[in-house]
């Protein structure tokens, strides 16, 4: 009587396991196989073009959204994933996109799905172009130079021959991406991931004791959802060396930032203390002018105080004007 008890017993615990597991696949979702998380750097090795090696880092999440950088050797992306209806879909895309801005807000295209439920395969959908797009595979055994995965195969299939596979394994995310037409096949394989701040390279310019212009060359660690004003006040506020002189003073701050690539041109508010508490005003215009174009890679920068156009009694701007960007005379900082 007891042995058949504990036979019950243990033919009950399978039954209980077993209805756990099925339980745990059935609520399994894409996005535990594109995974938002903040400060994650993804570095990827390319094999067959030299423009296929790659590094991604996440820049902003809010909510249901990451904007991710795509740093590659041809250009730069910056690009808004949306996990939203069981679907993991890129909603916005820019190229040549050097700067740090949040654009997690933004949508400007057609929605392109990376993933969709049910994850098994035979799922399928369309591109914005109108190609087929599915899940070939499960549980496929996909090799990097990271490790070994077993992975979602979502295969693309193009005009003739040509199609992409594209592997993501859960708690990881995009691991693979293997381009194949006729005898070509370029691969993007995952060769290291980690958490980290991103590094900015940055350019600061400080008047000196002398009236003379230098400037820094930096790397400002940024963290996810970190804000690029804060960035520049605090490299503007404080020069790192005592011989240089701040930019702004503590009592200004900087309102907001905007690069109107349209008219290449950044536009900068401060509060209004810019106009009152400046000293050296030639040299500071010159500093802040020259920071901003350096990183934003402009001739153009118009400056405001509380929303109205700079006008500190010494110069002045009008609205559609703008100072310019003026880098002669000016040195890099040798420190003593």
């Amino acid at each position: 009587m007891k042995r058949l008890l504990w036979i019950i017993i243990l033919v009950f615990s399978l039954s209980i396991g077993g209805c756990t597991h099925e339980k745990a696949n059935k609520y399994v979702t894409v996005k535990d196989y594109y995974p938002f998380d903040d400060n994650l750097k993804k570095t990827y090795e390319g094999i067959g073009n030299e423009l296929a090696s790659q590094t991604t880092f996440v820049e902003y999440l809010e909510g249901n959204r990451a904007q991710i950088k795509v740093l590659s050797p041809g250009t730069v992306v910056v690009k808004v994933i949306e996990y939203e209806n069981g679907e993991i879909r890129e909603i916005y895309r820019e190229e040549e996109f050097y700067h740090i801005e949040n654009k997690i807000s933004s949508h400007n295209q057609v929605d392109n799905v990376l993933l969709k439920e049910p994850i098994k395969v035979g799922t399928s959908w369309s591109t914005p172009d109108g190609y087929k797009r599915a899940i070939t595979g499960v549980d496929v055994d996909i090799d990097t130079p990271y490790k070994s995965f077993k992975a979602i195969e979502v295969t693309t299939q193009y005009e003739g021959n040509r199609k992409q596979m594209d592997y993501y394994v859960k708690g990881v995310g995009h691991v693979a991406s293997i381009y194949v037409d006729e005898d070509i096949e370029i691969k993007t394989l995952l060769k290291d991931m980690s958490k980290e701040p991103y590094k900015l390279n940055m350019r600061f310019y400080y008047p000196t004791a002398n009236m003379e212009i230098v400037y820094v060359n930096r790397e400002v660690d940024f963290n996810t959802n970190d804000e690029i004003v804060k960035i520049f006040e605090e490299n503007m506020k404080n020069t790192g060396y005592p011989e240089l002189i701040s930019v702004i003073p503590q009592s200004v701050s900087i309102n907001s930032i905007e690069l109107d690539r349209t008219d290449e041109l950044v536009r900068v508010d401060f509060s209004k203390e810019l106009l009152s508490d400046m000293d050296n005003e030639v040299l500071v215009l010159k500093c802040i002018v020259n920071t901003f174009g350096s990183y934003y890679n402009v001739e153009k920068i118009y400056i405001s105080a509380e929303g109205k156009p700079y006008d500190s009694g010494g110069f002045s701007l009008k609205e559609g004007e703008f100072f310019s960007v003026d880098y002669t005379n000016v040195k890099e900082y040798e420190k003593n």
